[in-house]
């Protein structure tokens, strides 16, 4: 049945050819009954059938209009689906640079938080080098106030002597000359 239902051209063939079975059935029902109550029941039977058949034929009637909508229906979707998919193509796409992007990202974070981290591991390196020059720099200023005022001592102490020293000169008399 399924058959006849997909192809309409099957389908009217077989309806014609079960109206003609039917007709024939019940004319050869009739012509076979004897007396007027077998034709009565015989043709109340082939009304039942004609009833029968136009139920079955409004039922195929409405199984090929409710394909025939189906089918316009599944096109309908085939075609959203084909623009839907065009749509998407880009997205895709703009999606897939957009992940690209985001990696890149991530790389150049993950490059960036290793400098800082080594920039920092730096930077406190330098800073205690700055301590220990500053350090260094007090203690060399110390030394040198230290040797400024033995120096400043010396030249007081050399200058006393010197200062001596010409005292006694003067006081030396030069040795007569002959």
């Amino acid at each position: 049945m399924t058959r006849s239902i997909l192809a309409p051209s099957r389908a009217a063939g077989s309806s014609r050819l079960v109206r003609f079975l039917t007709v024939l059935a019940c004319l050869l029902v009739l012509m076979g009954c004897k007396d007027e109550q077998e034709k009565k029941k015989a043709l109340a039977e082939a009304a039942e059938a004609r009833m029968s058949l136009a139920k079955v034929m409004a039922e195929l009637t409405r199984a090929k209009s409710e394909i025939t909508d189906l089918k316009e229906e599944l096109q309908a979707a085939k075609e959203t689906q084909s623009e839907l998919q065009k749509k998407a193509e880009p997205l895709v796409g703009e999606r897939d640079f957009a992940m690209a992007e985001i990696e890149k990202a991530q790389e150049n974070i993950k490059k960036l938080t290793a400098q800082l981290s080594e920039q920092a591991v730096t930077e406190r390196t330098l800073r205690k080098d700055i301590q220990e020059l500053e350090l260094f720099i007090e203690n060399q200023e110390k030394t040198i106030a230290e040797q400024q005022v033995t120096i400043e001592q010396m030249q007081e102490i050399i200058a006393q002597q010197q200062g001596t020293a010409e005292e006694q000169q003067e006081n030396v008399e030069p040795p007569e000359q002959p």
